[in-house]
């Protein structure tokens, strides 16, 4: 995957393609499918609230499905998002440090019977299954004609060398691996952050109102024009990153460097500590605090997007597929729910555990809701949306 492979010409030619589709000024062309599957979760939520965790997974992977290869996944059970559901738990586990004893003893590796061999070959098909369903899928389709635009078709039909092509499986599925579950992570807390703080909520939907109406709901053409929706967004993403250490990355072979005075040897493990950058009481006030005011105002505290996503040459390559489906995630809901902890029997709000998974991608504890259309109107708006 690309998130875990060295900085070599196979990797420029990867992110070659993903720059090619996904950069900030190209994600208008894909807006129209993510507003689809953002309007699909929309009406999800109102069938069923309950799931709404379930609903978040679904609607991250089938977005990133159907930019990705073209392919919309079954409202139900779709094998493929199962399959992949499996690849990115697999992938958060392994990209762990500390996860496997063998990266902190390599002699390990020359034991025959050591028990992370047999796990990596169960990983590797799994992974395998995951690259070759889908491009199989868009192959077919190409020949019969009936491709739908998604990121794997425009790259097949581009000009390149024959080894660069043959990169562009890998690239497919790394979308997937690294887009889905990051974006799962960053919904799953926003829903958090509502619960605690009903304020912003409140505030969000305040603007949200005078600006559109109460019965319209946001698209992307909107987002300039709703500030403090933006800046909740920026908060959700400083408050509970979706990466604290982000991807472990490692030095080049050929020489050592130097960062402030100190030596980094090569090919030594990097490892960011992205949540202490985010937490800095030096740079942000009262981190702790979920707090969207920060970004707004004549002085704005620095943006989390310069960090949450990684450095460099190797920051995240989907990153703008992430941001675009966050925001328009949060936006909508916004707009069309009001979202409400449940009441314990002590007759007190029951809110969500502040405790996260320990992954390189962190998830909230499982919680319930309250999630409630906020108008009939938002919800026959929502129930007629044709999809």
């Amino acid at each position: 995957m690309v998130a875990l492979a060295d900085y070599t010409d196979n990797t420029k030619a990867i992110r070659r393609y993903m720059h090619s589709s996904m950069s900030a000024k190209a994600m208008p062309d894909w807006q129209p499918q993510q507003e689809q599957e953002a309007f699909r979760f929309l009406q999800r939520l109102l069938r069923s609230p309950e799931g709404f965790l379930s609903h978040i997974r679904h609607t991250a992977g089938a977005t990133v499905v159907r930019l990705t290869y073209g392919y919309t996944p079954k409202d139900k059970d779709d094998e493929y998002i199962k399959t992949a559901e499996v690849v990115m738990d697999n992938f958060s586990s392994a990209t762990t440090p500390g996860a496997f004893m063998v990266d902190v003893l390599p002699a390990l590796r020359y034991i025959p019977w050591a028990p992370f061999k047999r796990t990596a070959r169960e990983w590797s098909d799994k992974l395998s299954e995951l690259i070759k369903v889908p491009m199989d899928f868009v192959h077919d389709q190409m020949k019969k004609g009936v491709v739908e635009p998604s990121f794997v078709a425009k790259w097949l039909e581009e000009p390149g060398r024959a080894n660069e092509k043959a990169m562009i499986p890998e690239a497919a599925v790394s979308l997937y691996t690294g887009g889905a579950d990051t974006t799962v992570s960053a919904i799953s807390t926003f829903f958090v952050a509502i619960l605690h703080y009903p304020e912003a909520q409140k505030l969000a939907q305040k603007e949200i109102d005078e600006v559109l109406g109460k019965d319209r709901l946001p698209t992307f053409a909107d987002r300039s024009s709703l500030p403090y929706v933006e800046a909740l967004y920026k908060e959700v993403m400083r408050w509970q990153p979706i990466a604290p250490i982000g991807v472990p990355h490692r030095l080049g072979s050929e020489s050592d460097d130097e960062y402030k005075g100190m030596r980094i040897p090569a090919n030594a493990m990097v490892i960011a500590n992205i949540w202490g950058m985010l937490r800095d009481p030096k740079v942000y006030q009262h981190p702790e605090t979920f707090n969207p005011s920060r970004f707004l105002g004549a002085d704005p505290e620095p943006d989390p997007e310069d960090v949450v996503f990684g450095f460099g040459r190797r920051r995240c390559p989907g990153m703008a597929v992430a941001q675009t489906s966050v925001w328009l995630s949060i936006a909508l809901t916004l707009a069309a729910f009001n979202v409400t902890p449940l009441t314990g029997e002590d007759g007190k709000p029951t809110l969500p555990s502040l405790e996260y998974s320990h992954a390189t991608v962190t998830h909230p504890q499982p919680f319930q809701c309250n999630i409630v259309p906020r108008s009939e109107k938002l919800k026959e708006t929502i129930e007629e949306i044709s999809l």
